[in-house]
């Protein structure tokens, strides 16, 4: 699809040249630009760029080059809010939620004063400031939860889908695409484990798939509810922040993924307006 600049506010068309505003207020967005004093801030999200396409982050977070829109998925998020809120009802009674009890998990989901904090994965999230690399590391959690046999916190993810009934957990931590979930919850792990908690290894994900099973829509879905439990790893973040960053401060832009649509796309698009 092809989007078109608009201003955030008005909702009215805007000239584009393409790059992140260069407004004083705004500096802070681009690592080139911003203060070497304060330590700038990678996302979990961002953090996941700069593995799948050095080339593509170095752009967006070094030089300011601005990332395509793409429209929000307000399906899955408004899965997301309301499994939320039925989760929080748990977390205020500190009573186990109905998936933690089907699956034999002796869990509350953890009451904290931040956890709002937490799960703001716009502005906050829960952070770390790396003091080797002043860099803000932050992450916003879907939910965390209590284990009460151990007293460890259990980092979890939900997600939304629509499959067949005999693929809709099946080989799921195998899919490729699915690759970036493991990430987030090794991320998140290493994020709570530097905030002094002690995080167990195994991880979830809760998927909720709509149903296709129905002969009509009748204005509602029905959703089944699965457990996928993932061992999370966070041995491996040192390593690959250490090399972030050198990107980071490197002077040279670094070479695509070969795979990289985005890459792809700039070269081909070159080309053809030098009439090649």
């Amino acid at each position: 699809m092809i989007y078109l600049n608009r201003d955030k506010k008005t909702k009215q068309l805007k000239v584009t040249d393409g790059l992140k505003s260069r407004d004083p207020r705004q500096r802070h967005r681009i690592y080139e630009l911003a203060s070497k004093d304060k330590p700038f801030r990678i996302s979990r999200s961002k953090f996941s760029d700069f593995l799948t396409c050095e080339r593509c982050f170095y752009l967006e977070i070094v030089k300011g080059l601005k990332n395509l829109d793409t429209i929000p998925f307000t399906l899955n998020n408004a899965v997301d809010e309301l499994v939320k809120k039925e989760f929080e009802f748990h977390r205020d009674k500190q009573t186990p939620h109905k998936v933690m009890t089907d699956n034999n998990i002796n869990a509350v989901p953890f009451k904290h004063p931040d956890i709002k904090k937490w799960q703001d994965a716009k502005n906050r999230g829960i952070d770390f400031i790396h003091p080797k690399h002043n860099l803000k590391l932050a992450g916003g959690i879907d939910d965390v939860w209590l284990n009460k046999d151990n007293g460890k916190l259990i980092v979890v993810d939900y997600k939304a889908q629509s499959k067949i009934d005999e693929k809709k957990t099946k080989d799921y931590l195998e899919d490729p695409y699915h690759d970036g979930y493991k990430l987030q919850l090794d991320f998140y792990r290493y994020l709570f484990e530097k905030n002094k908690f002690e995080v167990q290894t195994t991880g979830y994900f809760v998927v909720y798939n709509a149903t296709l099973k129905r002969d009509n829509f009748e204005n509602r879905l029905d959703f089944t509810c699965d457990l996928v439990p993932y061992k999370t790893n966070s041995d491996h973040m040192e390593e690959k922040l250490t090399k972030m960053k050198k990107v980071m401060d490197g002077n040279k832009i670094p070479k695509s993924n070969t795979s990289c649509q985005n890459c792809a796309f700039i070269r081909a698009g070159s080309k053809l307006l030098n009439g090649k």
